[in-house]
């Protein structure tokens, strides 16, 4: 039996991982033709792409305790890399043809550390793991389901796929992000 706050924090995982694929699924539907709109579009995706983050964080301790405990796998849930590498390219077409970024200011005080020195190095970072992440979302959301649900699920799953998640993509974008979302950038 799951504790009552681990219930709890699934179900805001669970609450986290819709809000980010709605706040990149904006691209597609709203209007982004003023750099204002688009300051605002990267905002809500640093916030959902932090709240992701903040789950990881405080998921992951309590599912290595689960997985200690019960220590069985119930089988992984293959990424579909085909309607991955369709929304790759839709939104890296998208994002490119955005007519908000005139004037965006790409190069920073950090840029040679961070290594976003012009536009085409924060598209390419967008195009690489925003999408990358939407698939994971999906994944982490079965494997919640599953922990939920099922009593002899061992959580290890989940914890791999928000490693991934996090690990291997979140803390990889988060700078871009923060940068398309500072106003100074922006003119």
């Amino acid at each position: 039996m799951l504790k009552k706050s681990v219930r709890a924090d699934l179900k805001r995982l669970r609450d986290d991982l819709t809000a980010y694929r709605s706040a990149v699924d904006r691209i597609f539907s709203a209007r982004l033709s003023k750099p204002r709109n688009c300051r605002d579009y990267f905002f809500k995706l640093l916030v959902s792409v932090s709240r992701l983050y903040l789950d990881y964080l405080l998921l992951v301790r309590e599912l290595e305790k689960i997985h200690a405990r019960k220590g069985t796998n119930l089988g992984l849930i293959h990424a579909d890399t085909r309607r991955e590498g369709l929304l790759r390219k839709r939104f890296g077409e998208r994002l490119r043809a955005l007519p908000c970024w005139k004037g965006f200011q790409a190069e920073t005080a950090f840029s040679e550390i961070t290594g976003l020195r012009t536009l085409t190095d924060y598209l390419n970072s967008f195009r690489l793991h925003l999408p990358e992440i939407y698939e994971e979302t999906l994944r982490a959301e079965e494997y919640a389901k599953r922990l939920l649900k099922v009593p002899g699920d061992s959580g290890v799953d989940l914890m791999v796929s928000l490693e991934h998640l996090a690990r291997n993509h979140v803390s990889f974008v988060v700078q871009a992000l923060q940068w398309a979302a500072d106003e100074s950038t922006w003119p």
